[in-house]
């Protein structure tokens, strides 16, 4: 019997088709795939964004999890590669997932629209807010480094004109509460510890950030803070119910001197008793009514 039939160029009509034109369609609709999912990430970036960092950036393209975006000048590359964390959490909170892990900026060819209106002009608050972001920035650099100071203000100002409110980790605006980039964050069981730590020894606080990075640091001081405001409670209760019996007041002052330490980011040694106006109301009245 004759062999499967084939066109008049050779290829089978019919059968099992070769490994090759197998092996090809496959790839060819992994690449595509990878192409679509580098493409989301470059297609949301102007809404994570918003309007006023989209206008200064132009993202080039993702090769891993790493999206290269461009900017007009090295000042403003430098200013946006130090506030990239922001952005990141904002462009992975619209993505829905961690295909993006890092930014990097670089100079390159921006075009900014003929028919773009100018940016409105921020409040005084947010001009001096701008203007602190660039006051260790070298003069001939300052002018670049401020026109980003103040759109990274004005997209903060755009998020919260959405109604989004501070995330309680990070402080940026967000959708959810905590951000999700935050919420991965409170997982990581290397923070979870760090938190305890801090628990023992809030003065460790400045030396974390080196360990786990500016995110798990303030992950891991918010974890402690939370774990610290349920103790307060539960201490304050406890020294009404004593009358104020000198074993769980003083087991009270020295967690609040933990608290303190932990959200003035100041060693226990530098607070006074004005701070306490920082404490939950619980604690702060049960240490306010005794001595000392």
């Amino acid at each position: 019997m004759s062999g499967p039939f084939r066109k008049p160029g050779g290829r089978r009509l019919g059968g099992p088709r070769g490994l090759g034109e197998l092996m090809g369609a496959t790839l060819g609709t992994a690449k595509l795939a990878r192409g679509v999912g580098r493409a989301r990430a470059i297609l949301a970036w102007p809404q994570a964004v918003g309007p006023e960092i989209a206008r200064l950036t132009r993202p080039r393209t993702q090769q891993g999890s790493v999206l290269f975006i461009e900017v007009r000048d090295s000042a403003t590359a430098h200013h946006l590669t130090m506030q990239r964390h922001h952005f990141l959490k904002a462009l992975r909170a619209l993505l829905g997932d961690d295909s993006v892990t890092e930014l990097r900026f670089s100079v390159g060819a921006v075009r900014e629209a003929v028919t773009a209106p100018p940016p409105p002009a921020l409040p005084a608050p947010d001009k001096a807010r701008a203007r602190r972001l660039v006051s260790e920035v070298q003069d001939d650099l300052r002018p670049a480094a401020l026109r980003a100071a103040e759109a990274i203000t004005r997209a903060r100002k755009w998020r919260e004109a959405q109604g989004w409110r501070p995330c309680p980790v990070c402080e940026e605006p967000s959708a959810e509460q905590p951000c999700r980039a935050c919420t991965l964050t409170l997982a990581d069981p290397n923070v979870r510890r760090t938190a305890r730590a801090l628990l023992r020894d809030p003065e460790r606080l400045p030396a974390v950030a080196e360990v786990i990075g500016d995110s798990g640091s303030n992950a891991a001081r918010h974890l402690a803070l939370r774990l610290l405001e349920g103790q307060l409670d539960l201490l304050a209760l406890e020294c009404v119910r004593s009358g104020q019996e000198d074993g769980y007041r003083e087991f009270l002052a020295q967690q609040a001197d933990v608290y303190l330490s932990l959200i003035l980011r100041r060693p226990r040694s530098a607070l006074q008793r004005r701070d306490r106006v920082n404490l939950p109301e619980n604690a702060r009245n049960v240490l306010n009514a005794g001595r000392g």
